[in-house]
């Protein structure tokens, strides 16, 4: 795996580990986070989950987008009374809601997944700083936009009903980092310290 050895924090001057094609960094030795836009490192929020569970294999953290966002559905029809069993009868709704976006390499049925699963469960309610690393942000800011959306789409094509027109906006808040443990398992393996989802890394 390659690496690029010149990158220095902007806040307390300590060299930075940043894999090849790394979007955002880490830096473990002050806790600072940054974002590479335009060859300029931007200060980005990181904060960690703690695993609420042991488990076999060695524990390292991958970097999910905390995303904050507040979404109009402005409009939704459909066979089989989605809107009016759930809303009333009101064709719109507005609510705020969390996504947990993986930044990592995984699998799209993988990132599909664990992106739904944690943005349906919201499990981390006290994120902290951790003295740890944490590499392979593949995804950035604007990957994450087009993320969410294919996140809420696929919540929506999920329903009991059938989807024939779908319209909403998205208001994006705040973007941060949170680092989430998993268990490394044998055979490539990864098993998240917080929900207990397991997918496997076929690169």
């Amino acid at each position: 795996m390659f690496k690029l050895e010149a990158v220095k924090c902007k806040k307390c001057g300590s060299g930075l580990l940043v894999e090849l094609n790394d979007k955002i960094t880490y830096c473990s030795s002050c806790g600072s986070g940054f974002e590479f836009i335009d060859d300029e490192m931007v200060d980005i929020e990181i904060n960690f989950a703690a695993a609420s569970f042991r488990d076999e294999g060695e524990l390292i953290y991958k970097p999910f987008l905390y995303i904050k966002t507040h979404i109009d559905i402005l409009e939704r029809t459909n066979t089989g009374g989605f809107i009016t069993k759930t809303f009333g009868k009101e064709q719109q709704a507005s609510f705020d809601l969390i996504f947990y976006i993986p930044a990592f390499h995984c699998p799209l049925d993988s990132m599909k997944n664990l992106a739904q699963s944690f943005t349906a469960k919201n499990p981390v309610a006290s994120p902290q700083k951790f003295n740890t690393k944490l590499t392979g942000f593949v995804y950035g800011k604007e990957d994450a936009k087009k993320l969410c959306e294919f996140i809420l789409i696929s919540f929506e094509a999920e329903k009991s009903d059938t989807m024939k027109t779908f319209r909403y906006k998205i208001d994006f808040k705040s973007f941060e980092i949170i680092g989430i443990p998993f268990y490394k398992k044998a055979n490539n393996v990864f098993k998240d310290g917080v929900l207990g989802i397991e997918y496997q890394d076929r690169q």
